[in-house]
């Protein structure tokens, strides 16, 4: 019933008419009643969906309906209906759950007030019910709400030790429900009570104290069911955010089911776990009683005494192998090697994770992506830091609620229906983005939103991040209110859609700079005003876009469909503002020109016949009568085929046929190679394209333009590529006037 949208009831037929008129949609009638259901209205919907999480996090002491009441003072009406209560074998969870059916921002002073009024009365009573050792935690859950990270009411929670479970934390623990299994509450609990003491007993093991890089390290063994509790993955998503920068990936399920079998095989893992304790305050730290030291090294042997408080331990690297023991029979029988560095700075987490990961196809695209912000943000390579600046980009588009993009990007591990990768490619190929190679800034860099002048790195970056996300949102919003959302779905909000809009937003800025329309000081709402009337353009062509030319576009596939795609939206704007023609574009455009095709085929066919001429002619020229012996070679190869291809007819005789017609353009450029040295060939066949064609290779260099070679496939032609097989055929002509 919980999991279900629906309410299901039977009533009887004469009562159908009127729970119909409430919304109730009938089923087919039984006998004596008739079923039927009804959708559940959002705000129970989402009590619901917070109940099944609970339940599927292995809770199992749940509240039955809406109307449980607790009381929290000893006075009457001191009590209060509570939402959703969670009872798990070491902590009580009790949540107050606000959903709007679209997104809305709105302030909850009131019911944080309240909840701040009866969070403590409450907890004593329900450590009354179930037990004083168990830990109570207040969560506020909203849904379609839009609270400000550093807002009144974030702040407010954050204070008074409440979890805000909004959307992203929603979505997040339903994730790690689905990697995690049975093992999920681990993770859940290091997330719900982080830096929090499990208990006032410190874990006190034998360790070795080492140094290694410049940092100081403890090799140790430690039973799994220990590092289980005080363990945490740092996983790139938006709810761990603030303990930036994370880096790991989500779990395989069926690699951790695997992992549990080896284990209870007997398998083991001969490799170290890499950890990184945290000290988050005064009252948690990480000990070292030194008990021995050889002078001659800097290891030394003690007891190393570690805090029993949840979320200490970052799982650097090997959570599978440490989360397949949360349901081995041998979670409390086996210890496990560990490596354990010290409060090390996040960054420093982050490069250890990308060395031990860099060569594994596990560190998806979107992850690797999105570490990027954190790996070069300051950089002093200045292709790395614009690396940086494009995942941040990336990430601030999906992540502002007031952005039309937000939550549409898949970032690191939050999975969405648009890949960061296309949006990466985008920004790369926009030109808002200067282009750099290592320390050198290269190609146009004065239309770019990046100010190349700022020395303050931080200032530039954040500043430059700013403008193109602005800028970027202004250009979807233009498109989301003009295109009709069937066309949406394919053209815009759409991999494949990504790239070319990204792109055409950032070429059609650079155009505008180009033709005065905008300046180095025109503001970003300056920019999209300019930018509106192309981008409607592109709109109206895409919601119009002849059925056929849909169907082509939509099914292109493979290598260079992004690039098709971006020619295409350029092609609807070029129609409207002949004005906008950049090279790319009128050379592609030349491209599809099926009159410039036929007549470069024309000019390649004259040119074929040609040759076939004029090789011959200047063989004889040249060697006389005795020319053929220059050809014996390629009369073999040729007889070959022709015998190859007909040798199994009844009626063959291979002087039926001529084999000369068997060259092929690759044979008849070996011949001319071969005789270039002879002044009759040079004079013949060597026709510079260019005044700098010098060389033989140069000159010679017209034979690929004939035909493709070998295995190389055939490229449409230019009004360029035709003008130069114009010039070819003339001089060869040329010499056939003269030797007619």
């Amino acid at each position: 019933a919980r999991k279900t949208q629906f309410d299901t009831m039977k009533v009887l037929h004469s009562e159908v008419e009127a729970y119909e008129n409430l919304g109730w949609i009938a089923g087919t009638p039984m006998k004596t009643k008739t079923p039927i259901t009804r959708k559940k209205e959002h705000g129970r919907q989402f009590e619901d969906d917070i109940w099944c999480m609970f339940y599927n996090l292995g809770f199992r002491t749940l509240n039955a309906d809406e109307n449980l009441r607790i009381q929290w003072g000893d006075n009457e009406g001191e009590d209060k209906q509570i939402d959703i209560l969670a009872v798990g074998d070491d902590a009580i969870f009790v949540v107050e759950c606000k959903a709007a059916e679209k997104f809305k921002k709105q302030s909850f002073q009131h019911p944080l007030n309240e909840m701040e009024l009866y969070k403590k009365g409450m907890a004593e009573s329900l450590q009354q019910i179930y037990g004083a050792n168990k830990r109570v935690k207040f969560i506020f859950a909203t849904r379609n709400y839009r609270i400000e990270e550093d807002g009144d009411d974030a702040v407010r929670m954050k204070n008074s030790g409440i979890f805000h479970l909004n959307e992203n934390s929603y979505n997040y623990i339903c994730n790690l429900i689905k990697s995690y299994k049975s093992s999920v509450v681990y993770q859940f609990y290091g997330m719900m009570f982080k830096d929090e003491l499990i208990n006032d007993k410190p874990i006190t093991i034998p360790a070795l104290k080492g140094q290694m890089g410049g940092k100081s390290y403890y090799l140790f063994s430690i039973e799994p069911s220990t590092l289980l509790k005080i363990g945490f993955v740092l996983h790139r998503t938006k709810v761990n955010d603030s303990m930036a920068p994370t880096y790991q990936r989500l779990l395989v399920p069926k690699r951790l089911k695997g992992i549990t079998k080896f284990i209870d095989d007997g398998g083991f893992f001969p490799n170290s776990i890499i950890l990184n304790l945290v000290e988050p305050n005064d009252n948690i730290k990480v000990t070292f009683d030194s008990i021995h030291k050889e002078e001659a090294s800097d290891s030394e042997f003690g007891l190393l005494h570690i805090p029993n408080a949840y979320g200490i331990a970052y799982i650097i690297d090997g959570q599978h192998r440490v989360y397949g023991y949360s349901n081995s029979k041998f979670k409390d029988v086996h210890t496990i090697p560990v490596v354990a560095f010290q409060d090390m700075p996040s960054e420093e987490q982050l490069k250890i994770f990308m060395e031990i990961n860099e060569n594994q196809k596990s560190v998806s695209k979107n992850l690797r992506i999105d570490l990027e912000e954190d790996l070069f943000w300051t950089s002093p390579r200045l292709d790395s830091r614009m690396k940086a600046l494009r995942s941040s980009t990336i990430k601030m588009l999906s992540g502002q609620s007031n952005n039309i993009l937000y939550n549409k990007i898949s970032i690191g591990e939050d999975q969405a229906e648009l890949s960061s990768v296309f949006f990466d490619k985008g920004l790369s190929q926009s030109g808002l983005i200067p282009k750099a190679k290592q320390t050198k800034w290269i190609g146009e860099t004065d239309s770019c939103l990046y100010d190349i002048n700022e020395t303050n790195i931080d200032k530039a970056m954040r500043e430059s991040r700013k403008r193109i996300v602005k800028f970027l949102n202004g250009c979807y919003e233009i498109a989301d209110a003009c295109m009709d959302e069937e066309t949406k779905i394919y053209f815009l909000f759409s991999n494949r859609a990504t790239f070319p809009f990204i792109t055409l937003s950032g070429l059609l800025h650079n155009f505008l700079f180009t033709c005065g329309e905008i300046t180095t000081q025109s503001t970003t709402e300056e920019r999209i005003g300019k930018i509106k009337p192309y981008i409607e353009c592109l709109c109206n062509g895409l919601n119009n876009l002849p059925e056929n030319e849909e169907k082509e576009l939509r099914g292109i596939q493979g290598q260079g469909a992004e690039t098709k795609w971006l020619r295409s939206y350029q092609s609807i704007i070029h129609k409207q503002y002949p004005e906008y023609a950049p090279d790319e574009l009128m050379i592609y455009l030349e491209t599809q020109d099926q009159n410039i095709q036929d007549q470069g085929n024309g000019y390649k066919d004259s040119i074929k016949e040609s040759l076939r001429t004029l090789v011959f002619d200047k063989l004889h020229e040249v060697y006389g009568n005795d020319y053929m012996k220059q050809l014996a070679m390629f009369k073999h190869d040729c007889e070959g085929k022709i015998i190859k291809a007909y040798k199994d007819n009844i009626d063959f005789n291979l002087e039926d046929y001529d084999w000369k017609e068997w060259l092929e353009i690759v044979d008849y450029k070996s011949i001319i190679e071969k005789n270039f040295s002879n002044d009759v060939f040079a004079e013949t066949f060597g026709i510079p394209l260019s005044d700098k064609a010098t060389s033989k290779k140069e000159k010679l260099s017209w034979l690929s333009l004939i035909e493709p070679q070998k295995g190389k496939k055939k490229t449409p032609m230019t009004r360029s590529d035709v003008n130069k097989l114009w010039i070819i055929l003339d001089h060869l002509n040329n010499f056939k006037s003269t030797e007619g």
